[in-house]
């Protein structure tokens, strides 16, 4: 009777560690590894996927929890973005959201990465970050 007792509790401890939370606010957002477009809008969040010649991948990203308005820009380079090899990150202050990334350079021998961010507020107003890609290092231009 106390093994059936000791087995009993023992199968009730770890069925309860394995126990799946559901978090109704998660519902219907995507994360980056179920992303199936280049670009996706996260609850009002930018997110962008750009592949490189070399074969890496940049994912450019807003703060994520922090205001629209203002905040930080992240952009991480990985060798392959499924198994999420990292290979490094940069990141730097914002005003406003981000409008756009594009690649403006995408050759083998010289890469460079254009950010615009756009102002909140009536004025709108526009400014660019060039992010300098050499190899396997990010940096700001």
């Amino acid at each position: 009777m106390h093994k059936f007792i000791l087995v009993t509790l023992i199968t009730l401890m770890v069925s309860a560690c394995s126990a799946s939370i559901y978090d109704k606010s998660s519902e219907g957002t995507e994360t980056p590894s179920s992303l199936q477009h280049t670009a996706a809008n996260m609850s009002g969040v930018y997110l962008e996927r750009l592949e490189l010649a070399s074969g890496y991948t940049l994912v450019i990203a807003e703060g994520a929890l922090e205001p629209r308005s203002i905040g930080s820009v992240t952009v991480k380079m990985y060798r392959d973005l499924v198994v999420g090899d990292f290979v490094s990150g940069l990141s730097f202050p914002r005003d406003g959201t981000v409008l756009k990334s594009v690649l403006i350079g995408n050759s083998s021998d010289k890469q460079t990465l254009s950010i615009t961010t756009v102002t909140a507020g009536s004025g709108n107003y526009q400014s660019t970050q060039l992010i300098c890609i050499d190899g396997e290092t990010l940096s700001l231009c």
